[in-house]
């Protein structure tokens, strides 16, 4: 019981991993969608997320926080184990592979613009690999030495940035209505609902958990993308922040320490590559737990084949436009398909629950 994970450990795992999303994939989608509203947008999100997190919180409870691919075998047989497995598997090495992309083009266009790509992919996937493969408690204890250093990062720029900020550009509210507000709703909800892969680890959570802590850590990482969004609005206006590719990091090029020391930009790649490499490290190692692989070296070899997808997807030709739809689509459609999984977990919970409590009724009438 000691090894299980606490409520900290789980908050900055997924601090780091769902951070990654927030602020690197749904903000220039939010922008895009809702301008200069783009932060009502994720403030109104907010509201949605204690209702959704009911969903997978009341999975986990059911099941006792067996091991998903267990407890769907045993409950429901193989079939519906490995469908469920492949459907949520999809979504992860989805992830992985835009995560492994966006970070190969913010590096290359960037700071190592000479590097080849296959150079870049090779050092991040051997990163993420070894990570993967030692497991989740290698994770949960890489992001406990890491996010101290981003969280200061994090404050450090918001201060520095203070005698740029022009907050009338906030103004006017509603400038285009309601509609692209309600449009940003569902992008802004994808970290909220991404707190459902704590369903493919939860037999490494502690049993102890409250619903308390499940929305602590909720709201936290919907929460994530609120002050960057804003930040972008107030220091570049609503226009510039919108054509910008990356608008949480390009606030690190107004940072300046006094008169001669400035170009302080090269601290946001720190950022940018603690996120994604736990992120990355994360999504595959749950590919392994939702099929439930414990020999080592049947783990070995499926992040090979997992890695090489992701390797041939990342030196795959793409124009950044074509990326950026994928983008939008997968930050929409995102949210829907891990709330339509956690549905279809919680109603699987719940005939199991109603097929033990007729079996029971059964036994106590004989």
């Amino acid at each position: 019981m000691s090894d299980r994970l606490n409520t900290l450990q789980l908050l900055f795992m997924f601090m780091l991993a769902i951070g990654f999303t927030s602020h690197v994939v749904a903000i220039p989608v939010l922008l895009e969608t809702a301008h200069r509203d783009a932060w009502l947008s994720e403030v109104l999100a907010l509201l949605f997320v204690p209702v959704f997190l009911i969903v997978p919180y009341f999975f986990m409870k059911q099941s006792k926080q067996a091991p998903l691919f267990l407890w769907l075998k045993t409950e429901f047989g193989s079939s519906i184990a490995y469908f469920f497995s492949i459907l949520s598997s999809g979504y992860l090495l989805v992830t992985s592979c835009i995560t492994m992309k966006d970070t190969v083009t913010f590096t290359t266009t960037s700071y190592l613009t000479t590097t080849p790509n296959i150079v870049i992919l090779l050092m991040l996937v051997l990163l993420c690999f070894w990570d993967a493969y030692c497991g989740i408690h290698s994770i949960a204890k890489t992001s406990f030495v890491i996010l101290p250093v981003v969280l200061c990062l994090g404050v450090f720029v918001a201060l520095a940035t203070i005698p740029q900020k022009d907050y009338s550009l906030l103004r006017p509210f509603l400038e285009d209505g309601w509609r692209p507000v309600f449009q940003g709703i569902l992008p802004s909800l994808l970290g909220g609902t991404e707190l459902v892969l704590l369903l493919f680890m939860q037999q490494y959570v502690r049993p102890n958990i409250s619903f308390r802590s499940f929305l602590l850590i909720g709201v936290l990482c919907a929460s994530l993308a609120i002050g960057p969004t804003i930040g972008a609005i107030i220091e570049f206006g609503p226009e510039e922040a919108t054509k910008l590719r990356y608008p949480a990091f390009e606030q690190w090029r107004l940072v300046t320490l006094g008169t001669f020391i400035e170009h302080l930009d090269f601290l946001s790649i720190y950022q940018w590559l603690s996120g994604a490499f736990i992120r990355i490290s994360l999504a595959t190692t749950l590919i392994l737990e939702l099929f439930h692989v414990r020999s080592q070296k049947g783990r070995a070899w499926m992040l090979v084949a997992i890695y090489l997808g992701i390797v041939a997807f990342s030196l795959a030709p793409m124009s950044d436009t074509r990326f950026f739809q994928w983008l939008s689509l997968y930050t929409s459609r995102g949210a829907l398909y891990l709330f339509a999984l956690s549905l279809l977990l919680s109603l699987l919970a719940l005939l199991s629950k109603l097929r033990k409590k007729r079996l029971e009724e059964k036994e106590n009438g004989m």
